[in-house]
């Protein structure tokens, strides 16, 4: 459900709430948003059926609407010969208003605070009364399993691994789970840039959504807006106090959160193009959203589960940090994903160690890795003896395949 606040909007903002409102409701597209009220119009709807309704909006939560605003909009509906008209406002109209649209018969809807909420509901959409706080939500931590599972994928990948797979050699411990606070914002932006030549950009994006942590205000990383999911989401809930599980607290309010929120929305989607000017000389333009096409359609408060995890495989220890939620996990930083020889970038072929729990290059002529010949083992290049193959070359082992032949009396040197 969208959560809405009518205190934290402005006239414009407001608007665009009440087209995103009747849209939702089924009445049609929201075709034209006014600037300015001076038609008697701020939104026109254009029907399914291709008729037309239109809205004037009064955001006056403590203004009273009179008789001449609906004169006006009456009047714009006869021009536009539309279907109906809606008088939307926050506060409360005037009796002679209410009488006057009466007279009108069911051209004229009036719409008041009351109705409003009510119609709002209706469209999964909550709106916070004066005073009312929104609810906070939980996301629900990843199990050890899927934690675990997520770890190995990340660091060891389709690894070659013989004789044991990356599991068994495997031990994944999470060592903390902070629970930060943040704001989701979903939002809407629909806006043309245009010059001398025509339009040279545009931005149309609805429902997209970012975070924001709830101390600062600083962005957070997108990829965890779709760990919000609300499967994963659990209204009073909290974690069990435990030694390695803490929380922080929310010190943005929803509208410093809503402010700061439109800041980062329009940094987000400001660029810089450029165009040929009908001298044909190239020019460039940088288009930043102005706010008033901003529509903030819901904002709520969560709890993330950013997790700290230590992963040792055999002799070799990595650090990872994790956010998720029961169904998925997100890595956010870790120290694998480099060849543990040569400190070059792996790629989706790699190889791990069975003796040490290096990851590293598969075998190749770089010599990173190989194959034990006597047994199969995957060894790294520093866990590699080898003996005398033939007479010029060398036979791959691991210790204790060389151990062995040593016992025997054959002649093995470590490789590295």
């Amino acid at each position: 459900m969208e959560v809405v606040s009518l205190d934290d909007m402005d006239g414009f903002e407001f608007e665009r709430f009440v087209a995103h409102l009747f849209e939702r409701l089924g009445f049609g597209k929201a075709e034209e948003i006014l600037k300015t009220g001076d038609a008697g119009r701020d939104i026109i709807i254009r029907t399914p059926d291709g008729g037309l309704i239109i809205i004037e909006c009064k955001h006056h939560p403590k203004g009273t609407i009179g008789r001449p605003v609906v004169q006006k909009l009456h009047s714009a509906v006869i021009t536009a010969r539309a279907k109906k008209g809606f008088l939307v406002t926050t506060g409360r109209f005037s009796p002679d208003a209410t009488e006057y649209a009466s007279s009108l018969g069911s051209l004229i809807e009036m719409v008041d605070s009351r109705i409003l909420y009510d119609m709002a509901k209706r469209a999964q959409i909550r709106v916070l009364r004066k005073g009312e706080r929104t609810a906070v939500y939980h996301i629900l931590p990843p199990s050890q399993e899927l934690v675990e599972q997520k770890v190995i994928d990340h660091i060891i990948g389709t690894a070659l691994s013989a004789p044991n797979r990356p599991r068994e050699l495997t031990k994944t411990t999470v060592k903390n789970t902070h629970f930060t606070p943040a704001y989701l914002l979903e939002y809407s932006l629909h806006e043309n840039f245009a010059t001398t030549v025509g339009i040279v950009h545009t931005v149309h994006v609805d429902r997209e959504r970012i975070l924001l942590n709830g101390q600062d205000g600083v962005s957070i990383d997108a990829r965890l807006a779709r760990i919000v999911a609300p499967s994963s989401m659990a209204e009073n809930w909290y974690p069990q106090a435990q030694k390695n599980v803490s929380s922080g607290s929310f010190k943005l309010g929803y509208s410093d959160a809503k402010r700061i929120g439109i800041k980062h929305i329009k940094k987000h989607h400001t660029t810089t193009v450029g165009y040929y000017g009908a001298n044909n000389v190239r020019y460039t333009k940088t288009c930043v959203p102005h706010v008033s096409n901003v529509l903030v359609q819901s904002l709520t408060q969560v709890y993330l589960p950013l997790l700290t995890v230590s992963c040792r495989i055999v002799t070799r220890q990595h650090q990872l940090s994790l956010c998720g939620n029961q169904n998925e996990v997100e890595v956010l930083k870790s120290d694998a994903g480099l060849c543990e020889i040569c400190g070059k970038e792996l790629r989706d072929e790699r190889l791990l160690c069975n003796s040490c729990g290096r990851v590293v290059h598969t075998p190749s002529l770089i010599g990173h890795s190989y194959s034990c010949e006597l047994c199969g083992k995957t060894i790294c290049k520093e866990c590699t003896y080898w003996t005398r193959k033939y007479l010029f070359l060398k036979k791959k082992l691991c210790e204790s395949c060389a151990g062995k032949l040593e016992r025997e009396g054959k002649k093995v040197k470590k490789l590295a």
